[in-house]
């Protein structure tokens, strides 16, 4: 094939004579170059997908951290508060196990003496104004300001469970005194405090007027009123004892017996069980005895014990 190429009216004509060849190759060419085209604007396109995926996965993950993050600070707050109100209850129940020890021990005597005098309270106790002392120890900071909130989330949540962990202990502890204390006498074996009218040891017997051996503690009281168990036990003896009028022997867990005399009306039979606290007999003034009270022994090995 010739070609001519006239530029311009008087310019010299250019002649071109091109073959099938170049037809061939200059068509190889275009195919080339619109396949490199094609190439690059593909690998362009899926670059750009590529990097919107990654982007899109990114924020995703990122998005499902913070949703974990948050359900995970929303379960340790429940917790927190379910572990806050056990630790409440714990609270209340180490007060009542406190109330419970303080009634475990007999109130102290009080004498209208030192009522009027002034140095103790009707309550018993001295009436002085509330007292504070000890020596000064500085407490560290409950939270460091360093600790980001999880860490003081789990470490609340780790006291919380110590704390409940304490209480049981205690509870167990208590319960397992309270199974033993209950075997042993104490308190006082009228339902309210009174001075001994005469206690255990020498004194001058009101019959003759002489120096005699007391074996118990004999307590004032009216007519009728109730007498207590001390402890927990079986009723060995319930009957009239001679000089002891009517009279009940009560035998506890460690083999201590409490005995209760000069009733007026007995309560309980032998072999029957009895609790703390429970009414065994009414006061009187049976046998040797000169007027209405309860005679009231210890007895250990046999012994009178104070």
């Amino acid at each position: 094939m010739q070609i001519l190429i006239i530029t311009s009216p008087t310019s010299r004509v250019k002649e071109f004579h091109l073959s099938k060849i170049h037809f061939l190759l200059g068509a190889m060419a275009v195919i080339f170059a619109l396949v490199s085209v094609n190439w690059l604007v593909a690998a362009s396109v899926n670059l750009t997908r590529d990097t919107i995926f990654t982007l899109g996965q990114a924020e995703l993950q990122e998005k499902k951290i913070v949703t974990l993050a948050e359900a995970d600070y929303e379960y340790k707050l429940h917790e927190l508060q379910a572990r806050l109100v056990q630790a409440q209850q714990s609270l209340g129940q180490l007060d009542s196990l406190r109330n419970q020890l303080l009634q475990l021990n007999s109130l102290p005597k009080v004498s209208q003496k030192d009522v009027v005098s002034g140095s103790l309270s009707q309550e018993g106790f001295v009436d002085t104004a509330l007292a504070l002392g000890g020596p000064l120890k500085i407490s560290r900071e409950i939270f460091s300001p360093d600790e980001t909130y999880g860490v003081r989330l789990d470490r609340t949540l780790q006291d919380s469970i110590s704390l409940q962990a304490q209480v049981l202990t205690l509870q167990k502890a208590f319960a397992e005194t309270q199974i033993s204390m209950s075997g042993v006498p104490s308190g006082s074996p009228l339902p309210f405090e009174v001075f001994p009218s005469s206690g255990l040891g020498y004194r001058i017997d009101p019959f003759t007027r002489q120096i005699a051996w007391h074996d118990g503690t004999d307590f004032p009281a009216a007519y009728g009123t109730p007498i207590l168990a001390t402890a927990d036990g079986i009723v060995i003896k319930a009957g009239w004892s001679g000089e002891y009028g009517n009279l009940v022997d009560v035998q506890h867990r460690n083999g201590t017996v409490t005995r209760y005399a000069h009733a007026q009306e007995l309560m309980v039979q032998v072999g029957q069980k009895v609790k703390k606290s429970q009414p065994l007999a009414k006061v009187g003034s049976t046998g040797r005895s000169t007027g209405p009270h309860l005679h009231y022994e210890i007895l250990r090995d046999g012994m009178p014990a104070s």
